[in-house]
């Protein structure tokens, strides 16, 4: 009886075993880690290593420039607030002077038109 290709790796698959630092590694793993280790695939390993190095360095960056941006716009709010009660203060203030000023014309308007009644009346 032949053996298939497949019987054949399942049975050397089993038998070949290497010691790696005391560590049981199989024929397969050894060859991957060679395969890993040759310079074309370390340079690669390398470009992908760098490239996630500086991804999560800007992912941290930016997360801390989020959060200097927010600890700011707290700072500027509790700055702000006490200049925002009195800014409407100030437009109270000018709304009641407005009122004022229209009342004062219209006082105004009146005593000119109780001067021009009496200017224009003959005395006898």
């Amino acid at each position: 009886m032949k053996k298939t290709l497949l019987d054949n790796n399942k049975s050397t698959a089993r038998a070949e075993h290497a010691m790696l630092d005391g560590i049981s590694v199989d024929q397969r793993t050894l060859r991957i880690i060679g395969k890993t280790l040759e310079p074309k695939n370390l340079k690669r390993i390398g470009i992908a290593a760098v490239g996630g190095s500086l991804l999560i360095s800007m992912i941290s960056t930016l997360g801390r420039d989020r959060l200097n941006r927010a600890e700011t716009a707290r700072e500027l709010k509790k700055q702000l607030m006490p200049l925002q009660k009195k800014l409407d203060d100030l437009e109270a203030q000018n709304a009641a002077l407005w009122q004022q000023n229209e009342e004062l014309k219209s006082q105004l308007a009146r005593i000119e038109a109780v001067y021009i009644q009496t200017a224009e009346t003959p005395e006898n």
